[in-house]
């Protein structure tokens, strides 16, 4: 989810409006909150926000597992939703948004592409995006129920993505992530191993 976070900040950043942190969010005049339903806390956490956002009338935009996983929850009444695999329309949603009007963009569809804008929230860490969803099928997981089947990237969007945060001199670590990291390219004949040579041969002098 920090990484979905980071393309939504990147592209929002990218089309002209100005980020604030969490300490000033009331001054913002639209709220985008990325939602996590591993745990009840996390939902609880983004139940509130949404709730703050609706009584100062803010334009609300929640992302994430838990519109994916659950569209019909109380709490996203009257908010706009967006899809995990929606991210690359964050610009659109918080548009429509700010506009009056409700969106709902939750259709599953290819994954959003790596080489988006990105604000990464520790400069010196890439977080790079492996796949979404995962090869079990734990009847009681909410992710499952959200991310869905696996579905990896492609290994060579994965190592030009990983060679061009390494450009940046301020990157200090890449942070490979997914929900299902050992079963990354079973979906499309590769695997992790395959990756980690092709990334160590791409980064290591």
């Amino acid at each position: 989810n920090t990484s979905d976070s980071e393309y939504m900040m990147g592209q929002l950043a990218d089309y002209g409006y100005r980020l604030v942190e969490d300490g000033q969010r009331d001054s913002a005049a639209a709220w985008v909150i990325n939602s996590c339903t591993v745990k009840n806390p996390s939902q609880a956490a983004m139940s509130t926000l949404i709730q703050r956002g609706k009584e100062l009338r803010k334009a609300v935009v929640v992302a994430g597992c838990v519109p994916q996983g659950d569209r019909r929850l109380k709490d996203l009444e009257g908010v706009s939703v967006l899809g995990v695999t929606q991210i690359d329309r964050v610009v659109e949603a918080v548009e429509e948004s700010l506009k009056g009007h409700t969106v709902s963009l939750l259709a599953k569809k290819a994954l959003p592409r790596l080489d988006l804008p990105k604000v990464r929230r520790n400069k010196h860490v890439e977080i790079l995006p492996l796949s979404t969803g995962c090869l079990g099928a734990c009847t009681y997981c909410k992710t499952k129920h959200a991310r869905g089947q696996l579905g990896s990237y492609d290994l060579a969007a994965l190592v030009a993505r990983a060679a061009a945060a390494a450009a940046d001199p301020l990157v200090r670590e890449i942070w490979l992530s997914s929900e299902d990291t050992g079963a990354y390219g079973r979906d499309i004949g590769t695997s992790l191993p395959a990756l980690l040579d092709a990334l160590t041969a791409v980064l290591l002098p």
